[in-house]
């Protein structure tokens, strides 16, 4: 083959590579662009659901109406942020799409709760217990939702990390074929090749070394000059496209730092008026004991222990809000002793149902105390509820040993349902039952499922109709039984 042969196939071969590379370099920076829009379109539906959330504290707070009507135009605006936001794989779709139901979830629920607090029930205790209920739910909805948005922000960051990692193992593996190309061709492309060419190789170790302002800034005129531009170029817009996801990153934290500023100040806030009724009411007890009868004495008692139930009901919806950015408080808890202060409030609430509880001492489990509450809570009254039209109620809290597992269960007596349902059992909003006959909203067992699986564990159910349920439940952080009955915590 002749040398003129063999120059025209290694100038065809390294116009070709070249090509290639600028191709390749061209769908990656259009990758890494791509990329940056699905990231702020991400952080603006992050932006709209914290929106969502501050109008919502704002209501529970202050009952405002402004608050109601920005709530739905906030709640219109992520859904249109969400419609027209771009979803470029199954998973960001799907994420899409739980978004949307989260969302609209949370906006029916606002609804149920201006509907509650508008109309006040005679009794203020089950009022309360009813509205902070759907505050909780509501609330939920909310940080998943933005747990969510998050994580489309996290996929929005790995296909630009994606497209970075392709871009440089095309100019590498470009740059080794050039230089084996012209190596073998001839001393009189040294000048004109070779070197441009380390050139290349510098300015791509300057980049995978983090050195993003390092820049070619090369006068030639040929293709390899056209590549260094482009290369230059590529890098701007890199550099360009990050320091706007690293704005985007701190607007975030400080949005985050604010949220958690506001929530500890609702706190103080809401506290406040919980403290001067207990106070008010023990200085009663204490100061005008001989005026008061026992009936007096009991209505402040009662007084008291609503105040201070409110005052836990506080911590747990501050926790609740903080389930998905923060690392759960796992200790040491006494189910049995949570459920029977559960069962003792609902007893309390109707006094005139007899309902037998049998609840098992000494049952401890390594858990988020806060998330428990509320997962055993909504467990105990959907018993209470499905065993109201049984003669005979029976309600059962126990724990069975399956080899080195824990498995807590819940069983009642009641309506029960038919297994062929049950996989509709923990979705949002599914009922298996009517309106009328037990009252609801269909979402106390997907918020339960929601905990236990934060806590790393599984639950499940068997049940018949007209013969009552049983909800089994572990925990992966379940405490060793005896280390929890030396170191108790109710």
């Amino acid at each position: 083959m002749k040398i003129s042969t063999k120059g025209w196939l290694a100038t065809a071969t390294t116009l070709g590579t070249i090509a290639l590379i600028a191709v390749m370099a061209w769908r990656a920076n259009a990758e890494v662009e791509s990329a940056t829009v699905q990231r702020r379109q991400t952080a603006q539906i992050g932006q709209a659901l914290r929106d969502m959330s501050l109008v919502t504290f704002e209501y529970m707070l202050l009952g405002l109406e402004r608050a109601s009507i920005q709530e739905e135009q906030v709640w219109r605006r992520v859904s249109t942020l969400i419609e027209q936001a771009a979803a470029p794989d199954s998973e960001s779709a799907d994420l899409m799409g739980e978004l949307a139901k989260r969302s609209a979830a949370s906006h029916r629920l606002f609804g149920e709760y201006r509907a509650a607090a508008s109309q006040r029930s005679p009794d203020a205790d089950v009022q309360q217990r009813f509205e902070a209920q759907l505050a909780s739910r509501m609330l939920l909805l909310q940080q998943e939702a933005l747990a969510d948005a998050s994580r489309l922000g996290d996929l929005a960051s790995e296909r630009i990390n994606a497209a970075q990692q392709r871009l440089l193992l095309v100019i590498v593996g470009g740059l080794v074929l050039i230089g084996v190309t012209t190596g073998a061709g001839a001393l009189l492309v040294q000048r004109d090749v070779l070197r441009p060419i380390g050139q290349l190789e510098q300015a791509t170790r300057e980049l995978a070394a983090g050195n993003w302002d390092y820049r070619l800034q090369t006068t030639r005129a040929d293709e390899i000059g056209d590549l260094s531009r482009h290369f230059d170029a590529m890098t701007r817009a890199l550099r360009e496209s990050f320091a706007q996801v690293e704005l985007s990153n701190r607007e975030l934290v400080a949005l985050n730092r604010e949220l958690e500023s506001f929530s500890h100040s609702v706190s103080h806030d809401l506290r406040a008026p919980l403290r001067s009724m207990d106070g008010f009411s023990l200085a009663l007890i204490e100061d005008y004991a001989d005026r008061l009868d026992d009936e007096g004495r009991d209505h402040l008692e009662r007084i008291r222990a609503a105040s201070q139930r409110m005052g836990r009901l506080i911590d747990d919806l501050l926790s609740l809000s903080r389930v998905t950015r923060a690392e759960l408080n796992l200790r040491a808890v006494d189910l049995s002793a949570m459920a029977r202060e559960v069962a003792d409030s609902l007893s309390h609430r109707q006094p005139s149902r007899r309902v037998n509880w049998h609840i098992t001492d000494g049952i401890f489990v390594r858990a988020d105390r806060a998330l428990l509450q509320v997962a055993v809570q909504n467990l105990l009254e959907n018993a209470w509820k499905f065993t109201s039209k049984t003669d005979e109620a029976q309600v059962r809290v126990d724990a069975e040993r399956k080899g080195d597992e824990q498995v807590c269960l819940i069983a009642d007596n009641g309506a029960g349902f038919d297994m062929a349902y049950v996989d509709r059992l923990f979705g949002a909003f599914q009922r298996l039952h009517h309106e009328s006959d037990f009252p609801g909203t269909g979402i106390g067992l997907a918020t339960v499922q929601r905990i236990v699986r934060r806590h790393g564990g599984q639950i499940w159910v068997q049940a018949a109709p007209g013969q009552g349920a049983t909800f089994y439940f572990n925990l992966k952080e379940a405490a060793d039984e005896r280390r929890e009955q030396e170191h108790p915590v109710g």
